[in-house]
């Protein structure tokens, strides 16, 4: 969009960043509005962590902006320097994450967030910079229905899918900069965009510890929560996120070698005017407080709300007393807060299991049948490629013909053939972010009229795909016909389009276009069910459900607060295990919907499982109920989302 330069403001003498746009955008109207708006939110937000706006408008030269001038490098210079250590990367994240919050709290959603929008400066002082994809309440789209902005290792799996950004998308990119600066790496490396895209929606988070086994697992849990599918899953809060991330350090943390960590102090989940984060010193090391003795004013945790039917769960045990933790002298105290009860402290019972793992097995049904648009595929003279997309067509078709856009659907580098006169054409092209079982973008299924119609199967040259006929697309003109393949390189879709004025024969010559249809280093995936991932998850299930029974009697019986944190993080560990395996399962786009809810319940799990943890650790009967409801909700999502597989053909035996 433009340049930054270091210059002097010779009104008060002093040097600044002035952004100018480039002087040919300054002429376009969209430019000028993202740039102009991005000086006045920028300008609104008064935060210590935020980039001051001194002065903005327009000169001969264009569009202009006077910021404070930040003389330091950027969190990218950092990373790529390797001058991060863990400690001093939550330092500067945790400025980062009151500047996100502090925005938020204002109804406005940064949609950018990367290391390279996070200027440091001397002492560590943090800047968070660059608004220009801002987005406030109620405003206007400045972009395209369907469209995501922002940077691809960072985005959020929901802006990838079309849907708004929120402050949860925020949060999502602030644990990817979280994993980078604590790895060295972006958190889904991948050989092209098309690959890193599919990998935010469908991957589950990857695991610091794979990266670095000296750091506690319980940050691989931090990242899994704030990098989850499900916005609504993620940290409330950018800075409670932080705090998590801190309070993985604490001492004892389990870190592969047995390596102690020394701990560092939490940061408040919201500060207010007493305990306000003090910039580049709000982390810092602290001596651990001693495990006080149990006493006679001790809380106990209490049952998690009452679980449905649908959920199995164990007797529970007597209860047993947890002390409230007091700090020694010199030492700070636990930020999580401990409920003192005068009446008897109620009953511990275990955190629930889902019913679900009872099932043995997945027992895969019949393939779906598919009809053709004809046995062999037609024979023209003119053949167009794209990525791994390559059909034929007549004489009389144009490659790059001037067709509308179809919206809804964000193609990855499309071919376009025109047929000549105009008013028709096909735009064929992967479509990453369309999967589920109608192998359609949510976005352009939220704008087809009427009901969705019922796919035909048809054979489109040796490929399997869905054909949707004659759709009427608000915002689109005419109608468009519409063929969708399943292939390892995404939802292979051709959109066949015409005007009103096109003959009414042109659907069925662009049927035989799409017929030619033929991949290029990519795998076609059957329409029908997959045994390969029927049996793969079958394995995982049957795996987690002989990984969970010992510390499902274990967190039964346990009598102490440790036994308790002790089987619940086990429990943990054997639901992110779970997660990764399944999660490192590639699978078809018709797959993507219910293999991503099934494995992020599973993390989802796994996280609820440390938080109980974490809460019999510190003796607050608050969190440990918060994580069993967390327990119910993911263990329903997880019934849910193997309930989905029905629809696609597979079937499950009784266990």
């Amino acid at each position: 969009m433009g340049v930054v330069y270091r210059a002097t403001q010779l009104s008060l003498g002093r040097e600044v960043a002035l952004k100018l746009l480039a002087a040919e955008l300054s002429e376009d109207p969209g430019f000028r509005a993202r740039f102009q708006r991005e000086a006045k939110l920028q300008a609104a937000l008064e935060h210590e962590h935020i980039v001051p706006v001194y002065e903005a408008g327009q000169t001969a030269d264009g569009l202009f902006m006077a910021m404070r001038l930040i003389d330091g490098p950027t969190l990218k210079d950092l990373i790529l320097e390797r001058q991060l250590d863990p400690r001093r990367s939550l330092r500067i994240l945790a400025q980062v994450a009151q500047a996100l919050d502090a925005a938020h709290d204002a109804g406005l959603i940064h949609r950018d967030i990367k290391p390279q929008n996070i200027l440091i400066e001397q002492d560590d002082r943090v800047y968070l910079a660059d608004f220009g994809l801002i987005k406030a309440p109620d405003e206007a789209r400045l972009t395209d229905t369907g469209q995501f902005i922002g940077t691809i290792d960072y985005v959020s799996p929901e802006q990838i899918q079309g849907e708004p950004a929120t402050a949860a998308s925020d949060c999502y990119a602030l644990a990817a900069v979280l994993y980078e600066s604590l790895t060295g790496q972006v958190p889904f490396l991948r050989a092209n965009e098309a690959a890193v895209l599919h990998a935010h929606v469908v991957q589950p988070p990857p695991r610091v510890t794979e990266q670095r086994p000296d750091l506690p697992v319980g940050i691989d849990e931090v990242i899994a929560a704030g990098m989850a599918k499900d916005p609504s899953a993620r940290p409330a809060s950018a800075v409670a996120m932080i705090r998590q991330a801190v309070l993985a350090l604490a001492p004892g943390a389990q870190v592969a070698g047995g390596a102690q960590v020394t701990r560092l102090t939490p940061v408040p989940e919201r500060p207010g005017a007493g305990d306000a984060l003090q910039g580049p010193g709000a982390v810092a090391t602290v001596a651990s407080a001693p495990t006080p003795a149990p006493s006679e004013n001790a809380t106990a945790l209490s049952d998690p709300s009452p679980v449905p039917a649908a959920v199995a769960t164990k007797p529970a045990a007597t209860p047993s007393p947890l002390a409230e933790p007091a700090a020694a002298d010199g030492a700070a105290a636990s930020s999580i807060t401990v409920e003192r009860r005068s009446s008897r402290p109620s009953r511990l019972g275990p955190i629930a299991i889902v019913a679900v793992l009872g099932i043995a097995a997945v027992v895969v049904g019949l393939l779906v049948g598919s009809s053709g648009s004809g046995s062999s595929s037609p024979s023209f003279s003119n053949s167009a490629t794209v990525g791994p997309i390559q059909v034929r067509y007549p004489t009389g078709w144009q490659v790059g013909a001037a067709l509308p856009a179809i919206p809804g659907i964000s193609f990855a580098g499309p071919v376009v053939l025109g047929r000549s006169p105009g008013g028709a054409g096909l735009t064929a092209g992967v479509v990453p972010a369309a999967g589920g079982p109608t192998l359609l973008a949510p976005a352009f299924r939220a704008r087809v009229a009427g009901a969705l119609p019922t796919p035909t199967p048809v054979q489109l040259g040796g490929v399997e795909a869905y054909r949707y006929s004659d759709l009427h697309v608000a915002g689109l003109p005419g109608t468009v016909t519409l063929y969708a393949a399943p292939t390892s390189a995404g939802t292979v879709t051709l959109a066949c389009w015409s005007s009103s004025a096109a003959t009414a024969t042109f659907q069925t010559d662009c049927g035989e276009v799409a017929a030619t249809l033929h991949l290029l280093g990519a795998t076609a995936y059957s329409l029908g069910p997959s045994a390969a991932y029927g049996h793969q998850l079958s394995a995982t299930l049957d795996r987690l459900r002989a990984d969970t029974a010992a510390p499902l009697a274990a967190l039964a019986a346990a009598s102490t607060p440790a036994a308790q944190a002790t089987a619940a993080r086990n429990l943990a560990g054997a639901y992110a295990a779970a997660a990764h395996s399944l999660g490192g399962t590639t699978v078809s786009p018709l797959l993507r919907d219910a293999q991503s809810e099934i494995v992020g319940s599973l993390t989802r799990l796994s996280a609820a499982y440390a938080q109980a943890a974490a809460a019999a650790k510190s003796g607050s009967t608050t969190a440990y109920n918060r994580a069993g409801r967390a327990v119910e909700s993911a263990s329903a999502t997880l019934n849910a989302g193997l309930r989905s597989l029905s629809g696609l053909g597979y079937t499950f035996g009784a266990g």
